[in-house]
């Protein structure tokens, strides 16, 4: 007796057996936080390079395409703010290819994204850092009537090609982008404008929960998600978290659900999730709570995943593996990636899904996955010459035509010279809001220079790390090592001056300045703030950077009960320490300066609490609006955070360079971390008081 074999591809044939769905195969292009600054000149027509040259290469090998991104892809700053600038508009008419274009802020970032063509986009927070109106010339289309026959027939703008997805915010309190969102699941494709059409396109939508994008017969579910934290850390305007504005991701993955269930409830198995919630750690947690998700993109923590392959650029270390493998709450594969932003690398991710849709973790090969950077070497190394990428006819070409001319508005800021360093100033994002910096300590006494000139009785000086956007200074292509800031020829700027551009880069929300007073009891909570977001891995944007103070806290201790030695580091305040061994001493108030954006309640600080407790004992005073006569600086307002830089670098570093070069957080003595080296607050603030 003997057996008759037969294979699947027979019993297909034959009509016995249904034949099994194929797999697939999906090149997922990625990035997040763009967030044009100054780098963005040269770095923004490299990663369109490098976009164009990966989907020339995925195209060869018939696999599929599509290019997404997990938010904030522009901030206030001097990249952001040059897109106003009135000689734009010739530019923008030129690459847009149309005639009645205009200049508005940051429409050269989202003008960048439509022309490498992203499919997709999650809300970020810094999306709404301008507010809604700004956003809505943004994002949103502006045809006009030219002249007064009711058609529309003049598009200055046609807005994002691509939708805006967060599937946990509430629109429709919003008068100024509320009415860009639609609830409906739409082909990505449906968000884009024509000018072909401009009745239709004056009223497409901008920003919705989800999208399908096609690429032949397969499509893909993505869906959105954006920091519950954005009313607390922006300004949102009237748009809502839904489900509370805590980092919860139980409650986050309960109002993400039922968009995953409607995409697969429409016979979409392959399922994005584009995630802006800025720690991603709570990615990996986020995705075991989930149904159906099979790959994650996450944003806004700056996290390099990278595998061996990937050549990283200077100064950049992976915070872990290419792409992290993990499971969905039913057990499924499922693939979380992430990339630094600020144009400086593409992801890749090139991975099979199985007949059910799911994805083949094994298919992902260190070869063609991972990260690509943007530096010249990147697009040599995809092209073999830096000429080739930039033809005419290539989106490269054209993004390059785009930031040359907002290079030229630049460049008039760069020689607008206000000090010296011979140090790199570290603004990074993993030092400032993890550890003092000099950087932080720099713009944190410039901010109590100016205060006391108003105010002598101010004493402290806080702002956030997160405020601060970059670094001053460079690092060396080849060594990695940390430098001052680059001369620049063209604009007679000398090696180590400090520019109004680079004021305005690493200082682009230029926040005003705000006097407070506090009792001691108060000014322990705010420093209890300042650390309670310490934790392994992450960067929260509230920690602080302080002048005139220099205090402990003990990470492993509960939140609120941190702050372990504080003192004040200026004469004639009264006693100098207020806390000792945990617990507030002395008696006297302490006036203290801080950013109008913290003393709003913004990254959760609590001075709104104190002024609406007792107004006249906090003597709140904006500097903004205080009467400041102009100084040296007049590019911005007296009173703003900018301007404080500015002026305190002319008065101090001028002539004589500042040159207190960043140390590790074992040297660090206004903000010390107990739990990893000894308590010397007491000997600095007698040394500070008394010598």
């Amino acid at each position: 007796m003997f057996t008759l074999r037969t294979t699947s591809a027979a019993l297909v044939a034959a009509g016995l057996v249904a034949a099994a769905p194929a797999q697939s195969r999906l090149q997922i292009l990625h990035a997040s936080d763009l967030e044009g600054g100054v780098n963005a000149i040269g770095d923004a027509p490299n990663f369109t390079a490098v976009v164009e040259g990966l989907e020339a290469d995925a195209s060869a090998n018939g696999t599929a395409s599509i290019l997404l991104s997990a938010g904030d892809n522009y901030i206030p700053g001097p990249f952001f703010s040059a897109a106003g600038d009135f000689s734009m508009r010739a530019t923008f008419r030129s690459v847009l290819g149309n005639p009645d274009a205009r200049e508005a802020v940051g429409r050269a970032d989202v003008a960048i994204m439509n022309l490498m063509g992203v499919d997709a986009s999650a809300v970020g927070n810094h999306e709404f850092d301008a507010g809604t109106s700004v956003m809505e010339d943004i994002i949103g289309p502006d045809i006009r009537d030219s002249n007064g026959d009711q058609i529309l027939d003049q598009p200055r703008w046609l807005g994002s090609d691509f939708p805006y997805l967060s599937a946990n915010l509430d629109f429709s309190g919003d008068s100024n982008i509320g009415g860009f969102f639609t609830s409906q699941i739409l082909p990505s494709t449906e968000f884009a404008g024509s000018l072909n059409d401009l009745a239709a396109a004056a009223g497409k939508p901008k920003i919705a929960p989800a999208t399908i994008i096609e690429r032949g017969t397969e499509r893909y579910g993505v869906v959105g998600a954006t920091t519950q934290l954005v009313a607390s850390i922006t300004s949102p305007g009237g748009v809502t978290v839904i489900g509370g504005d805590g980092n919860d991701m139980a409650i986050l993955a309960g109002v993400l659900q039922p968009t995953i269930d409607a995409l697969t409830s429409a016979g979409i198995d392959k399922i994005i999730l584009v995630s802006h919630l800025q720690q991603i750690a709570l990615e990996e947690q986020l995705i075991g709570l989930l149904e159906d998700v099979d790959v994650v993109i996450a944003g806004g923590s700056g996290t390099i995943l990278a595998d061996a392959d990937d050549r990283l650029r200077n100064g950049d270390v992976a915070s872990g593996t290419y792409p992290i493998e993990t499971t969905d709450l039913n057990g499924n594969p499922a693939l979380i990636v992430s990339t630094r932003g600020q144009y400086s690398y593409v992801g890749r991710l090139v991975v099979d899904f199985d007949g059910a849709g799911n994805v083949i973790p094994s298919s992902v090969s260190t070869s063609e996955s991972g990260i690509f950077a943007t530096d010249d070497q990147g697009v040599i190394d995809l092209f073999g010459d830096l000429t080739t990428p930039f033809l005419a006819g290539t989106d490269a070409n054209l993004v390059q035509e785009l930031t040359g001319a907002l290079r030229t508005v630049v460049l008039a800021k760069d020689s607008n010279i206000f000090g010296r360093t011979d140090v790199y100033l570290e603004g990074r994002r993993g030092a400032v809001r993890t550890q003092e910096t000099n950087l932080g300590n720099l713009t944190a006494d410039a901010n109590l220079a100016i205060a006391q000139s108003f105010d002598p009785t101010v004493a402290v000086s806080l702002k956030n790390g997160g405020g601060i956007r970059a670094s001053i200074g460079s690092i060396d292509s080849i060594t990695g090592a940390l430098l001052p800031p680059q001369g620049n020829p063209e604009a007679g700027k000398l090696v180590g001056e400090v520019s109004q551009l680079d004021i305005e880069n690493t200082l682009r929300f230029n926040n005003g300045l705000v006097l407070i007073t506090l009792t001691r009891a108060q000014l322990k909570q705010v420093l209890e703030h300042a650390v309670a977001g310490v934790a392994p891995g992450s960067t929260p944007g509230s920690f602080a950077q302080v002048g005139g103070v220099s205090f402990s806290y003990d990470p492993t201790r509960s939140v609120g009960d941190r702050v372990r030695t504080a003192g004040i580091l200026e004469r004639d305040t009264g006693f100098p320490f207020f806390v000792f061994d945990g617990t507030v001493i002395g008696s006297e108030p302490i006036r203290i300066v801080t950013l109008d954006f913290l003393a709003g309640g913004g990254d959760g600080y609590p001075y709104p609490d104190f002024v609406a407790a007792n107004p006249g004992f906090a003597n709140r005073v904006d500097l903004e609006t205080a009467g400041l006569a102009d100084g040296v600086a007049t590019f911005t307002d007296a009173g703003s955070e900018q301007d404080a830089l500015a002026e305190y670098l002319f008065a101090e570093h001028a002539s004589m360079p500042f040159d207190a070069a960043d140390g590790s957080i074992f040297q660090d003595l206004r903000i010390q971390d107990r739990s990893l080296r000894r308590d010397l607050v007491i000997a600095y603030v007698l040394r500070s008081v008394f010598f």
